[in-house]
Order: C-alpha cells, then structure tokens, then sequence
C-alpha cells in the first residue's frame, strides 16, 4: 500500500471548505462523517465516491441521529456537484511513494493533521 497523495498534501479548497462546514454544522463531531455512510469520501479521501455514497445512503444503519445524517448527506449532494477537475488533483503519474516529488497546485488544504 502506497502513501496517499492527499493525505501527504491536503484537499482541493472546494472539497475542504464542504467538508469543513459539515464538521462545523456538527460541532466538531467528525465521526457521522469517517465511520458513517460518507467514510469513504471523508475518511478514505475518495472524493469522486459521493455520488455512490449518495446511491447507497438509506441503506445505511448505525446510530447517528437523523440530524447529523442530513448534514452527512448534504456534504455528499454538494461534494457531487462539482466536477471531477475541481476534486480530483493529484497528479495523473503520481507513484504512490514519493508525494514530496509531486507537489500540489495552489489551491491545497491541509483539513487533516
């Protein structure tokens, strides 16, 4: 298994500032968002999978309130709408070993330490 690109260098603004109101909508509480039924977008930084975490959301059964679900899922509908060049930055060649080597274009988040 590689070193994740976004993980080294951040998240497209975009894709952070929707992922960085959901948190605040939820006071901080990020666990609805990385071990709900978005984990693999927010958790896994797979962020052109919001439209399959959408498709598969009322399948979803854990213990988050209905609340904190409905944030959830507006961050997917509006992960969803932007296009692909706007969340998928990391370089094309990128060798999933050397993220130093491949910096990001401006533009670039750090949300997760």
């Amino acid at each position: 298994m590689g070193i994740c690109w976004y993980c080294y260098w951040g998240w497209p603004k975009p894709v952070a500032g929707i992922y960085l109101k959901a948190l605040a909508k939820l006071d901080g509480y990020e666990s609805p968002l990385h071990y709900g039924p978005a984990h693999v977008v927010w958790d896994d930084e797979n962020f052109g999978s919001a439209q399959a975490c959408l498709d598969d959301f009322d399948k979803y059964t854990g213990d988050y309130t209905k609340e904190e679900m409905d944030i959830v899922r507006e961050s997917l509908i509006e992960l969803a709408a932007l296009p692909e060049s706007v969340y998928d930055v990391e370089p094309d060649d990128y060798d999933d070993e050397h993220p130093e080597l491949y910096p990001p274009a401006k533009g670039i988040v750090m949300v997760r330490v």
